[in-house]
């Protein structure tokens, strides 16, 4: 099986899943046990300075959170650019990863 690990894959016009329509979503792992993705293209109105204040340093002052699927919607997941990637939590691709706990 070939991972799509890091790839960006774009919802079909036709998909009418609230969900997912129109979505654009980041495939952060992808095994023969599943697969996880983040939709990058749904921003909310809440920055990140009201939703999670403790992060508001990572970002300029407007910036706003994103709203990223349908499960664990009270979950908070940080995609970063790193400048030393071995800190990532884990990594999606070379650079790109989580902050990990």
């Amino acid at each position: 099986m070939d991972s799509l690990r890091g790839q960006l894959i774009i919802a079909a016009p036709t998909l009418v899943d609230p969900n997912f329509a129109r979505s654009v979503v980041l495939i952060a792992e992808h095994t023969e046990e599943g697969a996880m993705g983040l939709v990058l293209n749904r921003p909310a109105e809440t920055t990140v300075a009201e939703a999670v204040p403790d992060l508001a340093w990572l970002t300029p002052d407007d910036a706003n959170v994103f709203v990223g699927g349908p499960v664990a919607e009270t979950a908070v997941i940080v995609l970063a650019e790193f400048d030393r990637p071995e800190l990532a939590g884990a990594l999606v691709d070379d650079d790109l990863g989580f902050i990990g706990a």
